[in-house]
């Protein structure tokens, strides 16, 4: 759950980075009014992003000031909360004040390079230089074309998942302006601070904006993901049952929490024709069940139990797959093992 929940909260790398810095050395009325307007604030995020294969839209405000109250009341969120008042107490930043954020990750080779731009929030260069040191943040001051650049050198592991991983080791954080801020890969703020000033052009593609258009805007976390080519290859070097995955397109989709705290993922897969789409079907059935074979009776029966949530569809030439994770199956995931340190 942590894990899932953690998409909904990128606000907490603000408060993380620096964080880990120091250790290495309101949610609107939700009228349609409010909603349209954060759909709108959120184009606004995106046009400022490089050419990028995933771009997700987060509604920080909403993961902030309605979600984590709730999981702190059960127990799960209380760590994240208490690190907010902690945060804002020490650097003065109403993190309640944030509303939208944008991440966009590239992925040239199997290292991903990434970029948060947050909204809402009221600061500039000396309130972020005052919570680094608040922070004792190891911290170089750089500048690029006229806005102020804070490298965060960074040794610890980057983050990974397979044979991806995330690019760390030349993490910036910056003030845009007009409460946006900018963290991310030096390199990728560099860009976005080009198309900002007028001197590059947006890079997020027609197609990409086009499937974040179709996707819900009231829900917590969506997102446009375009298979770069790469992966692509993997894909059909893992044999037959993966070869059908090779033909997407682009995956759209959306990750929202229910009122009572379950977990709701809908993705649409969308491959060139019906006939990829149909086989693309019946590879991803055969492969989640294969993998509930695998788990049936082991002690990961619960995740296999999770997969028999999993409803795997078509409609011409795209395939959805949507997952409903009850509150029931929510709260047997968040336990911690006997004997493991909370």
């Amino acid at each position: 759950m942590r894990i899932c929940l953690g998409i909904g909260l990128i606000i907490c790398l603000l408060t993380g980075g620096l964080k880990a810095q120091s250790v290495e050395k309101r949610t609107a009325a939700s009228n349609g009014t409010g909603r349209i307007g954060k759909a709108a604030a959120a184009d606004e995020l995106i046009v400022l992003l490089p050419d990028s294969d995933l771009v997700a839209v987060i509604d920080s405000g909403r993961a902030i000031n309605d979600l984590m109250p709730r999981l702190a009341a059960i127990g799960v969120g209380d760590k994240w909360v208490k690190e907010m008042q902690e945060f804002t107490a020490k650097t003065g930043i109403d993190l309640s004040k944030a509303q939208n954020a944008v991440v966009s990750f590239k992925f040239p080779s199997t290292q991903v390079y990434g970029a948060v731009i947050l909204q809402g929030l009221d600061l500039d260069d000396k309130k972020l230089e005052t919570a680094m040191k608040a922070y004792n943040t190891e911290y170089t001051p750089a500048e690029y074309k006229g806005k102020k650049i804070f490298n965060l050198p960074r040794k610890a592991n980057a983050p990974s998942a397979g044979p991806l991983s995330l690019k760390t080791d030349e993490l910036a954080i910056t003030a845009l302006g007009s409460q946006k801020i900018l963290f991310g890969d030096i390199s990728q703020i560099k860009s976005i601070i080009d198309i900002q000033s007028g001197a590059a052009k947006g890079g997020v593609s027609k197609e990409m904006s086009g499937a974040l258009n179709e996707t819900k805007n009231t829900a917590l976390a969506r997102f446009a993901f375009n298979l770069p080519e790469h992966l692509r290859q993997d894909a059909l070097e893992q044999g037959d049952i993966f070869a059908s995955v090779a033909a997407i397109k682009i995956i759209l989709g959306t990750l929202d929490v229910g009122k009572d705290l379950s977990l709701l993922l809908d993705m649409t897969m969308r491959t060139p024709s019906q006939k990829e789409a149909s086989e693309l079907e019946m590879g991803l059935r055969g492969l989640v069940s294969l993998a509930r074979g695998f788990l049936s009776g082991s002690e990961m029966e619960l995740y296999g139990q999770l997969l028999d949530q999993v409803k795997i569809g078509s409609k011409i030439n795209d395939v959805t797959v949507s997952l409903i994770m009850p509150r029931s199956m929510v709260d047997q995931l968040s336990k911690k093992p006997t004997g493991e340190k909370k």
